[in-house]
């Protein structure tokens, strides 16, 4: 948690017409700075900041807010990555909350320590490779550019590079710049012989790991480059076309994405981040005017890159390229943004041809108006698997099997009701079929086993607790008292729909964040999201947690969980213990925020159908409840939709 009063000094100290001024030409007016808003495209200058208010305000768009929001939006910045940016310009110290002792304070500061002196090696590094691209040396890679139609400015832009592979060219480089050949090592451009350094050799008797390839370096949302990925020009070696940085404490191929940097803020803007597959259709998109794109680093998307690719923008467009790999890469990404919450669409390219190649041939203004008719790419999965299937029964279970694993991520209601009925008429197949399907790719999702990840720190930053606590009601409308009697007093049919236990992905990333820091069940009771919960031993479960927490006791899972009569949601719980977030300790916090608002927003969406559904009932029968109903919708839609626009605070 980062103290409020820190968070006070540090926007009471910043600059804020100075900040804006890095990325907006602002000019006075009056008491005020003017300029063109960095957040939409305006010919006119409506985006105004204030010094006095230290807010900047655009009358266009209605974005909103103070110093760090901004760093936020224009940066794509989380918050506690924007507040330590910020406060390192202005010399205010950040706290670190979390409880170490001092050799574990001295081990994170020596880790941070190594990781800015690799940053800052690697940023001379890259110097070194773009000046040898620019030089003599690097006819031949700039001869390459030119037949792929990248100018100049686009190799600088993206800093490109030419690796020679010349030893004694690299020797002068780092003895010039005094860099510790260990350094080199930890980042992995130069590999030690084995029997260690040898002082009379060149480079110590080490070896050079990118020898004659095109060097694009990887640049994360602050400007640092983190790694690299080197391409060899010719084709006919007999080796990898790419190779990318290894492992190192400032790089992981699979929470990188190539064009981070450049597309942080266009794409924002743009309202549409592009998503392809190769880092020479990034530079080349971006050269023709569709610079909010970016490429995941390796076939796989992870979860890390999707949430990456949202901080960008949740409307994400795949471009697919137009042969098997390309094709089968874009559909393994649907599940990773569905469980983020994103449907992106996609475009599928002709076979043999990608973005880059498609834009030589048939102009940048064509490749954006595919991008503007782009199609769900849960659509074009439910086509593949009508066209790869045969049509009759069991081509077209295997047809259902291979979409049901998307439709299980499928967190509104109403949409799930719409590829059901789709599915229902294209594969003929009727909707009981359909819901065993999902019910069994529900049960091998929870069955899966979890790729093991960092463990994120527990965040202390919670609200204060409130006094009381009111339960969800049970479906007869008593109040239950979670003592795991109450469940066998259910109805029947109530029963057999609680056995299949398949709560949305919302549901099952916040329970994820509870079962493993149970204190965040104070910020879920403190925001009402309790009482959202229908599931009537979910809820129980999470009143006992709450009811252990608020005491001060640390809880003992194992013995609440006896407590869930429930087996389904006690499957669903050891589920969410076993599984490791995949975020960082400072995202922790934003998320389970996410997921809580998420919640929210169900519900309302919940109350909107119960109220068009009584409408429709009493339209006719009581006209003067229908007027009362009507009334309750139209407050409730408003005030869902207040949920799902950004928050505007209006200086007085």
């Amino acid at each position: 948690m980062i103290p409020d009063e820190t968070i006070a000094e540090v926007l009471s100290r910043i600059d804020i017409v100075a900040l804006v001024g890095r990325h907006v030409t602002l000019k006075k007016a009056g008491t005020l700075f003017k300029g063109l808003c960095p957040f939409h495209d305006e010919k006119t200058p409506s985006f105004t900041v204030s010094p006095t208010r230290n807010t900047y305000h655009c009358f266009g768009c209605g974005a909103h807010g103070h110093s760090i929001k901004f760093l936020m939006e224009v940066g794509a910045r989380n918050f506690p990555e924007a507040v330590r940016e910020l406060a390192g310009e202005c010399g205010v110290e950040v706290p670190e909350s979390r409880k170490e002792s001092p050799e574990q304070r001295e081990a994170r500061s020596r880790k941070k320590s190594l990781q800015r002196r690799l940053l800052d090696v690697q940023d001379l590094l890259t110097t070194y490779y773009s000046d040898q691209l620019f030089g003599s040396q690097g006819a031949g890679a700039r001869s390459y550019l030119q037949g792929r139609g990248l100018s100049a400015d686009a190799a600088t832009a993206f800093r490109l590079g030419w690796a020679s592979g010349d030893k004694r060219a690299f020797a002068t480089f780092i003895e010039v710049n005094k860099i510790d050949r260990d350094d080199l090592a930890h980042l992995g451009v130069l590999l030690p012989p084995d029997e260690g350094w040898q002082d009379t050799q060149i480079l110590g008797g080490g070896y050079l790991r990118f020898r004659e390839r095109l060097m694009f370096p990887v640049v994360d949302f602050r400007g640092d480059v983190t790694g690299y990925s080197g391409r060899i020009l010719d084709s006919r070696k007999k080796i990898a076309k790419y190779m990318n940085s290894p492992e190192t404490p400032v790089f992981t191929k699979g929470e990188q994405l190539y064009g981070a940097f450049t597309a942080r803020s266009i794409a924002r803007r743009a309202g549409r981040v592009i998503l392809v597959e190769g880092n020479v259709d990034v530079v080349s998109l971006w050269q023709k005017g569709l610079q909010g794109t970016v490429a995941a680093m390796g076939t796989a998307l992870t979860p890390e890159q999707v949430r990456l690719v949202k901080r960008l923008s949740s409307n994400v467009v795949c471009v697919m390229d137009g042969d098997e790999a390309g094709i089968k890469a874009a559909f393994s990404s649907l599940i990773p943004f569905l469980d983020a919450g994103i449907q992106p669409r996609a475009v599928m390219l002709d076979k043999g041809e990608d973005p880059d190649s498609y834009i030589l041939q048939h102009g940048a203004e064509r490749f954006t108006s595919l991008l503007d008719s782009a199609v769900p790419l849960l659509d074009l999965l439910i086509a593949r698997a009508q066209e790869t299937h045969p049509a009759d029964p069991p081509g077209r279970l295997a047809a259902l099997r291979s979409i049901t694993p998307a439709l299980t991520k499928l967190t509104d209601p109403l949409a799930l009701e719409l590829y059901r009925d789709r599915l229902t008429r294209e594969l003929n197949i009727s909707e009981a079929v359909i819901d065993k399907a999902i019910a069994e790719a529900n049960q091998v999702s929870n069955k899966a086993p979890i790729k093991q990840r960092r463990d994120p720190e527990p965040r202390q930053d919670l609200p204060p607790v409130p006094a009381s606590f009111e339960p969800p009601p049970l479906p007869d409308g008593r109040f239950p008292s979670y003592t795991g009697t109450e469940q066998r007093q259910l109805p029947q049919e109530n029963r057999r729909k609680n056995d299949l236990f398949s709560p949305p992905g919302y549901i099952s990333e916040l329970f994820v964040f509870i079962v493993q820091y149970p204190s965040l069940v104070r910020a879920l009771h403190a925001g009402g999201g309790h009482k959202l919960l229908t599931q009537p031993s979910l809820a129980g479960f999470v009143l006992n947690l709450y009811e252990v927490v608020s005491g001060g006791k640390t809880p003992n899972m194992d013995l609440l969980l006896s407590k869930v009569e429930h087996p389904e949601v006690v499957a669903f719980l050891r589920n969410c213990q076993s599984k490791e977030p995949v975020l960082g300790s400072d995202e922790v916090q934003v998320a389970f925020s996410d997921a809580l608002t998420r919640l929210e927003r169900g519900a309302f969406e919940k109350q909107v159908r119960r109220l068009n559904s009584e409408i429709s009932q009493t339209y006719h029968s009581d006209p003067d409840r229908c007027a009362q109903l009507r009334n309750e919708l139209i407050d409730v839609k408003t005030r869902l939709m207040a949920l799902n626009q950004p928050k505007v605070e209006l200086d007085a």
